[in-house]
């Protein structure tokens, strides 16, 4: 029960924080109810469709099938937030005006909240389809009691709902002159951090270069395993130790947006501005393959081995099976790296270059007992 719950909570979480600013953004527009729930509708059925085909995604385009697919979904996700904040730089004035005279009926019109539903699907999509494959293996593998795991994941979906309310609550208690402000400085960050994860997922699949694999390093400060960090990476996608891609990405989207809202007092603009809003996912080049390693293998919630010697200052390929019955995910806060491995499939993990040293990774679903190092010489 209780692994459950923290599970689904800090899943849920993340996605719980994106619709707590949607709810912020569309305050007092007619409808938005029916927009936000759809999305949400939406994203648990592409999340149980994700789980279902998780195996044949990740092989595809020769294994970074689960990294192109995740990298797509965050770039239309960076489209639609960049569609809405456009429209509302253009439409603000009016809204909030309107706002103060009636109160309530804002015509906003229902591509802005279309555009915000789609976000919320795919944010309850992405980590929805995690919660369902964990939640699935745990009761195919073990005589666990579901409704206990039930009542876990109800109460950490709950919590989850109760942090999401919270913050909503925060915003909208922001003056409506200023919310419109507020919100689309909130909605940009979380576009430029989806922007800045797809690239650095693009990488990882080693689909674009890297331009530096970790430019700092602030874990001794935030991490990014603790609430704050991936709350923090769930809203405007922070990163103790970024890459050089994901940084450009996240810079160059968000100057695209702040400099596209502000020219849009032009009729043509917002179509060039919103063009151009996800030129920071674009990168020049691509990176030279990467030498093979034996295969690491998931087996009784172990690493097989739990100690690999990989080459420094030079790209490799790691291969991770999972022999157990549940589904885990190979995951390296040192490395950068995140990647969902079901039962009886075999993933890719592209690295490197890496600086001689010692670099930790986990199974994330067992931290207690899958943990191993990768020791670059």
């Amino acid at each position: 029960m209780f692994v459950s719950l923290i599970i689904v909570f800090r899943e849920a979480m993340e996605a719980g924080l994106i619709v707590g600013i949607v709810l912020a953004a569309t305050e007092g527009v007619p409808r938005r109810a029916r927009w936000i729930a759809g999305g949400i509708a939406a994203g648990v059925a592409g999340a149980s469709l994700v789980a279902a085909f998780a195996a044949a995604l990740s092989n595809a385009f020769e294994g970074a099938g689960q990294e192109v697919f995740t990298a797509a979904i965050l770039g239309f996700a960076v489209v639609m937030l960049s569609w809405h904040i456009l429209w509302m730089s253009r439409h603000a004035a009016a809204v909030s005006a309107e706002l103060r005279q009636v109160g309530q009926a804002v015509k906003l019109g229902q591509r802005s909240l279309a555009a915000l539903g789609a976000v919320v699907a795919v944010a309850v999509m992405r980590e929805g389809s995690e919660v369902v494959l964990f939640l699935y293996g745990v009761v195919a593998a073990s005589h666990t009691d579901p409704i206990a795991m039930t009542a876990g994941g109800i109460a950490g979906l709950a919590m989850a709902a109760a942090l999401s309310w919270l913050l909503y609550r925060g915003l909208v208690i922001i003056p409506i002159s200023r919310l419109f402000s507020v919100t689309n400085g909130l909605v940009a960050l979380l576009a430029a951090g989806m922007a800045g994860q797809a690239a650095a997922i693009l990488h990882s699949a080693d689909l674009l270069p890297g331009w530096g694999e970790q430019l700092w390093n602030t874990s001794f400060i935030l991490s990014d395993d603790g609430f704050l960090g991936r709350s923090l990476h769930a809203l405007i996608g922070y990163s103790a130790r970024p890459s050089g891609i994901q940084l450009a990405a996240w810079l160059a989207t968000l100057a695209v947006l702040v400099t596209a809202s502000r020219i849009l007092s032009r009729p043509a603009a917002r179509a060039v501005a919103a063009g151009v809003a996800v030129a920071g996912l674009i990168a020049i080049g691509g990176p030279a393959r990467a030498d093979e390693l034996p295969t690491l293998v998931f087996q009784n919630h172990r690493f097989i081995p739990d100690r690999i010697e990989v080459p420094a200052n030079k790209k490799f390929t790691l291969h991770v099976k999972n022999t157990d019955n549940t589904a885990d995910e190979f995951e390296s806060n040192d490395l950068n790296r995140e990647k969902l491995v079901t039962p009886g499939q075999t993933i890719t993990v592209f690295l490197g270059p890496l600086s001689p040293g010692t670099y930790h990774f986990f199974g994330d679903f067992h931290q207690d007992t899958a943990q191993g190092v990768l020791v670059a010489k």
